[in-house]
């Protein structure tokens, strides 16, 4: 389910401008490993095109990144190495924008900084609400089979006793 979760929204025209001047285009083909789990990320990535899948050290996939979306926001305000690996599911594209950078810039004009993480929380906060209502759409299936797994067993020890030795 992907929904209009671009933190580009929250930010004007001359903000987007100066991340464009400042990044640098990376291509990545499918397989190519953009965010290693336990690594540290010293870059923000925008996804311009492509697609990119969110992966467990199992290799399960837990979330698709596509065209509009960041990665490494969360390293990017906790400091924290990630806990996921993030790779190219097919060919992508992706605007790399050194932390240094923004950080440089919130100094220069706080301005930008609030507006920055201001559209770096909405952005933080639909993900948050997608990845909630995943969470309790599966939560409401498993509740689903084990409603009827117990319907199935007490129907089997009700049958089995009438008709047992």
């Amino acid at each position: 389910m992907q929904n209009a979760r671009h933190i580009a929204a929250g930010l004007s025209d001359s903000d987007m401008l100066w991340l464009l001047s400042v990044g640098k285009l990376r291509r990545l083909a499918a397989g190519d490993r953009l965010v290693a789990a336990g690594k540290p990320v010293n870059d923000l990535f925008f996804v311009t095109s492509g697609l990119l899948g969110v992966v467990l050290e199992d290799g399960k996939r837990v979330a698709q990144l596509h065209k509009g979306d960041v990665v490494g926001e969360m390293s990017f305000v906790e400091r924290h190495p990630p806990q996921v690996s993030v790779i190219a599911e097919d060919a992508a594209e992706i605007l790399c924008i050194p932390r240094k950078l923004i950080l440089e810039r919130f100094e220069q004009e706080p301005v930008f900084a609030a507006r920055f993480y201001r559209a770096l929380g909405v952005f933080l906060s639909e993900r948050l609400r997608e990845t909630t209502a995943v969470v309790k759409a599966a939560n409401e299936e498993e509740m689903r089979k084990d409603k009827a797994d117990k319907a199935a067993r007490a129907r089997f020890t009700r049958l089995f006793s009438r008709s047992g030795p």
